[in-house]
């Protein structure tokens, strides 16, 4: 009976993987570098280029008891954290094809790394073993549903609500003031001159007509044709000709005088 106990504890302890603090070697100190034969919802994964992370470091396997029933609790606590920098890599020695059909019903979003031994490198002794690494440093380790989520929650905290390590902001150093001198008194304001009202405008004196010294613009004459022109003075030198020749004609009509008479008419008045 005692020999079936031990072995039913022996069972137990290999089967459900029972983790107390203490059972890993590396429960504090520098975090060993993780590996993996094949990474699952990740290329790649390396510890030291997530630095400024809070990295949850957890060792299981497929036919694990204890882990399966880790699984729900794992992911409540991934969805709630990761956008505030906390990342969460399951490491197991099982091979990838064994991983990816277990997880098409298990349903574990985070990384995966298959065909690990990266758990010797930490002491591992039973699973499901979680570790929290910050900066390259375990700051916590034991049981995935003994305590992680406490610790997980005082770190992120710490940081402000961000897991991701704050960065130190320099404050502004205010420049000193210089002595505002004081500014100068305004001088008074001169009463404006009164403005001279203006003149009225002088009404355009009007000329009477005729009048020598008035300024009469020169009426514009109209366009003159040539034809009536021509006419006219076609009319004016045919009249002259007219005129011309009745003088002629009057002068050749005009009755010439007796010779005989005039000179009796000289001789009377000499005579007398």
């Amino acid at each position: 009976m005692k020999k079936f106990s031990l072995f039913l504890v022996a069972v137990l302890f290999f089967c459900f993987g029972i983790v107390t603090p203490g059972c890993s070697k590396n429960a504090s100190g520098d975090a060993p570098e993780v590996t993996a034969g094949t990474w699952i919802n990740t290329d790649s994964f390396k510890l030291s280029d997530h630095k400024d992370k809070i990295v949850i470091v957890e060792f299981w396997a497929t036919w694990c008891p204890p882990c399966r029933t880790s699984i729900p609790h794992l992911k409540t606590l991934y969805n709630e954290y990761k956008d505030k920098g906390v990342v969460l890599v399951s490491l197991s020695q099982e091979p990838a094809d064994t991983i990816n059909e277990f997880n098409k019903k298990a349903g574990m979003n985070w990384i995966i790394g298959a065909e690990s031994s990266a758990g010797s490198a930490y002491g591992v002794t039973g699973i499901p073993a979680a570790f929290i690494v910050v900066d390259g440093k375990i700051v916590w380790n034991g049981h995935p549903m003994a305590g992680l989520d406490a610790k997980v929650k005082e770190l992120v905290e710490a940081r402000g609500g961000s897991a991701a390590a704050p960065t130190a902001t320099k404050e502004p150093v205010a420049e000193p003031k210089s002595a505002v001198e004081p500014a100068a008194a305004a001088e008074p304001v001169t009463s404006a001159e009164p403005t001279p009202a203006a003149e009225p405008a002088k009404e355009e004196a009007i000329i009477p007509a005729g009048d020598p010294d008035a300024t009469v613009d020169a009426p514009v004459a109209p366009e003159a044709t040539s034809a009536p022109v021509k006419e006219e003075t076609e009319n004016e030198e045919q009249t002259s000709q007219e005129t011309t020749v009745d003088d002629a004609t009057t002068e050749d009509t005009a009755p010439q005088s007796d010779p005989t008479a005039v000179k009796e008419e000289s001789e009377k008045s000499l005579g007398e």
